[in-house]
Parts: structure tokens; sequence; C-alpha cells
């Protein structure tokens, strides 16, 4: 990978069969032309209204292939959220956030290119 290159990913969220009371599936979408080393979810925030939580996590997928996915979260889609992720691709490493809003109320949800079958909303970030 050139150093000219951007790292260019999505992360969809999926509305998919419930698991512990979640369920909405986060998948990041590797868009870019280069296999990504690592990608690693640092930071998810929870908002609403006055209300706001931060988790740290450790999150990591490795050897993700151009146009692949991998599920890096799972929520209720209740709060409006903002996942921070560091990503290396190569020599070049970027710091991504996508942010949603509250899913729950989501009603129009569009087909996720690179995710047969599923409907989603997706976030699109590069660095």
């Amino acid at each position: 990978m050139t150093e000219d290159k951007r790292i260019r990913c999505r992360m969809a969220a999926c509305r998919e069969a419930p698991v512990d009371g979640k369920d909405w599936n986060f998948y990041l979408i590797n868009d870019g032309d280069a296999p990504l080393d690592s990608a690693v979810l640092c930071r998810v925030s929870t908002e609403w209204g006055d209300f706001e939580h931060t988790q740290a996590t450790d999150t990591c997928i490795t050897d993700l292939a151009p146009g692949a996915h991998a599920l890096m979260w799972r929520d209720d889609g209740e709060f409006r959220i903002t996942f921070s992720l560091r990503i290396r691709a190569g020599r070049r490493e970027a710091r991504l956030e996508f942010e949603f809003p509250k899913l729950y109320i989501q009603r129009k949800l569009q087909p996720v290119n690179g995710l047969p079958g599923k409907l989603g909303w997706e976030q699109a970030a590069e660095g």
C-alpha cells in the first residue's frame, strides 16, 4: 500500500435476531484496495440527551480483505452511538469515527452493499 492511499471503511448497523436484548449488529466493511492488517475498536460512546457514557474496549480484528466485513459490536440501538477505531493497513494507520442515530426509530433501512441480504444504516469514513 502506498503512502498516498487512504484507508476507507464503512460501518453498517443491521437489525438481526436479538441476542441478550441486543438486536443491532455493527459490521466493519473494508472499502479500500488493500487488506486491513488490524482494526481495533478503541471506544464506544452512547448519548441520550444530556446522558453520555463512554466505554473503552479492545475488540480487534485482523487481516480484513478488501470488500470483506467483520462483526465489531452488538447493541440495542436505543442511544446515539459513536465508534472510535484505530486501523492499520501496511505502513498507514488511521483513526476513524462512525456515528449512528438512535436506530430503534429508523424505519427506512436500505440494502447494505457488501452484506448480501442485510438491510441497515451505513456510515463511511476515511483517513
